[in-house]
């Protein structure tokens, strides 16, 4: 039968490790619990899946892709304009000669 934990308990264990920077082996030695348990909370504390990647950073790729994609067109119509300027510039220029 599984033991389960309270969340207070796994974060009390967590923050052990992570803030008052306790060795994952010495806290899970003193608990009386497997280290790879704590490594498991761990990695869900910090939102990190199983295969090591932080489940918020596939939504933060997607996101940083389409602002790239966007500041993209934004630039091709900045130089756009950019040029339009150049060419009224130059052709201003040459009137008041």
């Amino acid at each position: 039968m599984r033991n389960k934990y309270s969340e207070e308990y796994k974060t009390s264990a967590v923050k052990m490790v992570l803030i008052e920077g306790k060795s994952p082996i010495e806290v899970a030695h003193n608990l009386g619990k497997p280290v790879g348990l704590l490594y498991k909370w761990i990695r869900k504390y910090k939102g990190i899946d199983s295969k090591g990647k932080s489940n918020d950073s596939q939504d933060e790729v997607k996101q940083l892709k389409n602002e790239i994609q966007e500041l993209k067109k934004q630039l091709v119509t900045s130089e756009q304009y950019r040029e339009i300027l150049k060419k009224a510039a130059a052709y201003f220029a040459a009137q008041t000669l």
